[in-house]
Protein backbone atom coordinates (compact mmCIF):
# COMPACT_ATOMS: atom_id res chain seq x y z
CA UNK A 1 0.00 0.00 0.00
CA UNK A 2 1.41 3.47 -0.57
CA UNK A 3 2.06 5.47 2.15
CA UNK A 4 -0.65 8.85 2.20
CA UNK A 5 0.66 10.27 5.53
CA UNK A 6 4.06 11.67 6.50
CA UNK A 7 6.05 9.60 9.24
CA UNK A 8 6.15 11.02 12.95
CA UNK A 9 9.39 13.66 13.18
CA UNK A 10 12.53 11.93 14.45
CA UNK A 11 13.89 13.71 17.83
CA UNK A 12 14.35 12.23 21.29
CA UNK A 13 11.25 14.37 22.63
CA UNK A 14 8.49 11.70 21.27
CA UNK A 15 8.31 10.16 24.85
CA UNK A 16 8.15 13.86 26.60
CA UNK A 17 4.56 13.91 28.17
CA UNK A 18 4.39 17.60 27.61
CA UNK A 19 5.07 17.09 23.67
CA UNK A 20 2.88 14.44 23.43
CA UNK A 21 0.12 15.73 25.00
CA UNK A 22 0.59 19.14 22.29
CA UNK A 23 1.28 16.79 19.41
CA UNK A 24 -2.06 15.10 20.69
CA UNK A 25 -3.76 18.31 21.24
CA UNK A 26 -3.19 19.85 18.26
CA UNK A 27 -3.58 16.62 15.81
CA UNK A 28 -6.47 18.50 14.16
CA UNK A 29 -3.80 20.74 12.60
CA UNK A 30 -0.93 18.43 12.44
CA UNK A 31 -2.32 15.31 10.91
CA UNK A 32 -3.72 17.55 7.83
CA UNK A 33 0.06 18.64 6.93
CA UNK A 34 1.28 15.14 7.17
CA UNK A 35 -1.54 13.98 5.33
CA UNK A 36 -0.06 16.61 2.68
CA UNK A 37 3.19 15.21 2.64
CA UNK A 38 5.06 17.16 4.87
CA UNK A 39 6.53 15.89 8.35
CA UNK A 40 5.44 17.98 10.62
CA UNK A 41 6.36 18.62 14.33
CA UNK A 42 5.77 20.76 17.67
CA UNK A 43 8.23 22.30 18.99
CA UNK A 44 8.21 23.34 22.44
CA UNK A 45 11.91 25.31 22.64
CA UNK A 46 11.85 28.32 25.69
CA UNK A 47 8.05 27.14 26.92
CA UNK A 48 6.52 28.63 23.49
CA UNK A 49 4.87 26.26 21.32
CA UNK A 50 4.21 26.24 17.74
CA UNK A 51 3.51 23.68 14.78
CA UNK A 52 6.50 23.70 12.30
CA UNK A 53 6.22 21.47 8.95
CA UNK A 54 8.72 21.19 6.84
CA UNK A 55 7.86 21.71 3.17
CA UNK A 56 10.90 19.98 2.27
CA UNK A 57 12.38 22.63 -0.10
CA UNK A 58 14.38 24.62 2.56
CA UNK A 59 11.30 26.34 3.97
CA UNK A 60 8.86 25.78 6.75
CA UNK A 61 5.76 26.41 7.62
CA UNK A 62 5.38 27.56 11.54
CA UNK A 63 2.01 27.62 12.66
CA UNK A 64 0.98 29.88 16.25
CA UNK A 65 -1.85 32.18 17.29
CA UNK A 66 -1.54 35.19 18.27
CA UNK A 67 2.00 34.59 20.26
CA UNK A 68 2.78 31.03 21.03
CA UNK A 69 0.18 28.59 20.91
CA UNK A 70 -1.46 27.93 24.33
CA UNK A 71 -1.25 24.35 25.91
CA UNK A 72 -4.42 24.45 25.45
CA UNK A 73 -6.06 24.09 22.01
CA UNK A 74 -9.63 25.58 22.87
CA UNK A 75 -7.75 28.56 24.04
CA UNK A 76 -6.59 29.81 20.77
CA UNK A 77 -7.86 33.01 19.56
CA UNK A 78 -7.30 32.49 16.03
CA UNK A 79 -4.46 30.95 14.16
CA UNK A 80 -1.22 32.77 12.50
CA UNK A 81 0.85 30.93 9.73
CA UNK A 82 4.72 32.26 8.59
CA UNK A 83 6.45 30.65 5.74
CA UNK A 84 10.65 31.00 6.04
CA UNK A 85 13.48 29.92 5.54
CA UNK A 86 15.19 26.85 8.05
CA UNK A 87 18.45 28.43 7.70
CA UNK A 88 17.76 32.06 7.78
CA UNK A 89 14.14 32.54 9.49
CA UNK A 90 14.54 35.99 8.80
CA UNK A 91 13.63 35.51 5.69
CA UNK A 92 9.72 34.70 5.67
CA UNK A 93 6.56 35.56 4.32
CA UNK A 94 3.61 35.79 6.56
CA UNK A 95 0.94 33.58 4.97
CA UNK A 96 -2.33 33.84 7.35
CA UNK A 97 -3.38 35.64 10.58
CA UNK A 98 -6.88 35.18 11.69
CA UNK A 99 -6.31 36.58 15.07
CA UNK A 100 -8.60 39.08 16.42
CA UNK A 101 -6.57 41.83 14.56
CA UNK A 102 -5.62 39.90 11.79
CA UNK A 103 -6.53 40.56 7.65
CA UNK A 104 -8.33 37.03 7.96
CA UNK A 105 -10.27 37.53 11.55
CA UNK A 106 -13.39 36.88 10.06
CA UNK A 107 -12.07 32.76 10.08
CA UNK A 108 -11.29 32.69 13.49
CA UNK A 109 -10.38 29.33 14.25
CA UNK A 110 -11.69 27.75 11.61
CA UNK A 111 -9.43 24.87 10.11
CA UNK A 112 -9.98 24.80 6.30
CA UNK A 113 -9.12 29.00 5.09
CA UNK A 114 -5.59 28.20 7.08
CA UNK A 115 -5.46 24.52 5.10
CA UNK A 116 -6.64 26.37 1.88
CA UNK A 117 -3.86 29.10 2.14
CA UNK A 118 -1.23 26.25 2.77
CA UNK A 119 -2.67 24.42 0.59
CA UNK A 120 -2.13 26.73 -2.37
CA UNK A 121 1.79 27.01 -1.85
CA UNK A 122 3.79 26.23 -4.95
CA UNK A 123 5.87 23.41 -3.51
CA UNK A 124 7.45 20.80 -5.66
CA UNK A 125 6.04 17.09 -5.41
CA UNK A 126 2.45 18.11 -3.81
CA UNK A 127 0.13 15.44 -2.69
CA UNK A 128 -2.72 13.83 -4.55
CA UNK A 129 -5.95 16.50 -4.18
CA UNK A 130 -9.15 14.93 -2.16
CA UNK A 131 -12.41 14.62 -1.72
CA UNK A 132 -14.25 14.47 1.38
CA UNK A 133 -18.00 13.15 1.43
CA UNK A 134 -20.41 12.00 4.14
CA UNK A 135 -23.28 9.37 4.07
CA UNK A 136 -26.01 10.04 6.54
CA UNK A 137 -28.50 6.67 7.18
CA UNK A 138 -31.77 7.11 9.40
CA UNK A 139 -33.11 4.30 10.77
CA UNK A 140 -36.08 4.15 8.65
CA UNK A 141 -33.55 3.87 5.89
CA UNK A 142 -33.70 7.43 4.20
CA UNK A 143 -30.26 8.31 3.12
CA UNK A 144 -28.39 11.76 2.61
CA UNK A 145 -25.01 12.54 1.54
CA UNK A 146 -22.75 14.95 1.39
CA UNK A 147 -20.03 16.12 -0.38
CA UNK A 148 -17.02 18.75 -0.45
CA UNK A 149 -15.02 19.99 -4.00
CA UNK A 150 -11.71 18.32 -5.00
CA UNK A 151 -9.61 20.13 -2.47
CA UNK A 152 -5.54 19.88 -1.80
CA UNK A 153 -4.97 17.35 0.69
CA UNK A 154 -4.03 19.63 3.91
CA UNK A 155 -7.92 21.74 2.81
CA UNK A 156 -9.67 18.18 2.98
CA UNK A 157 -8.16 16.43 5.72
CA UNK A 158 -8.86 19.43 7.74
CA UNK A 159 -12.50 19.59 6.31
CA UNK A 160 -13.08 16.10 7.85
CA UNK A 161 -11.70 16.98 11.42
CA UNK A 162 -14.42 20.08 11.10
CA UNK A 163 -17.28 17.78 9.74
CA UNK A 164 -16.52 15.14 12.53
CA UNK A 165 -16.17 17.12 14.98
CA UNK A 166 -19.52 19.19 14.26
CA UNK A 167 -21.19 15.41 14.46
CA UNK A 168 -19.88 15.14 17.75
CA UNK A 169 -19.84 18.58 19.60
CA UNK A 170 -23.19 19.84 17.80
CA UNK A 171 -25.21 16.73 16.65
CA UNK A 172 -25.23 14.43 19.37
CA UNK A 173 -22.94 12.22 17.69
CA UNK A 174 -20.36 9.65 19.24
CA UNK A 175 -17.85 7.92 17.03
CA UNK A 176 -17.67 4.60 17.22
CA UNK A 177 -14.37 3.73 14.18
CA UNK A 178 -12.17 5.27 12.95
CA UNK A 179 -9.52 4.15 10.04
CA UNK A 180 -6.01 4.10 11.77
CA UNK A 181 -3.98 7.08 10.29
CA UNK A 182 -1.78 4.61 8.14
CA UNK A 183 -4.59 2.31 6.73
CA UNK A 184 -4.81 5.06 4.24
CA UNK A 185 -7.16 8.56 4.32
CA UNK A 186 -9.35 9.16 6.97
CA UNK A 187 -12.98 7.50 7.32
CA UNK A 188 -15.32 7.66 10.57
CA UNK A 189 -18.28 6.23 11.37
CA UNK A 190 -20.63 8.10 13.73
CA UNK A 191 -24.27 6.72 15.54
CA UNK A 192 -26.78 8.67 17.24
CA UNK A 193 -30.07 6.71 18.22
CA UNK A 194 -30.06 4.96 15.08
CA UNK A 195 -28.45 7.69 12.99
CA UNK A 196 -25.28 6.29 10.61
CA UNK A 197 -22.79 9.12 9.80
CA UNK A 198 -19.88 7.77 7.21
CA UNK A 199 -17.16 11.03 6.75
CA UNK A 200 -14.63 9.82 4.35
CA UNK A 201 -11.87 10.98 2.77
CA UNK A 202 -11.00 9.72 -0.98
CA UNK A 203 -8.53 10.80 -3.82
CA UNK A 204 -9.93 12.64 -6.21
CA UNK A 205 -9.53 10.17 -9.05
CA UNK A 206 -10.72 6.92 -7.75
Amino acid sequence: MTTTIAALPDHNRLNDPLWQRLFHGYGHVITPLRYAGWVTDVETCGGEFFVRADLRDGTEVIIASEHSLPVDPAEVGGWTAVRQDVENPSTHTVLYDSTPTGPQRHHGTSLIPLMARIDGLDVHGRAPRLIVSATHTAPYGASHNQTAGIEGPATAVGRFSEWSWRLTGHEGYRRVWQRPEYEGYPMALFESAGHIATVRVTRSND
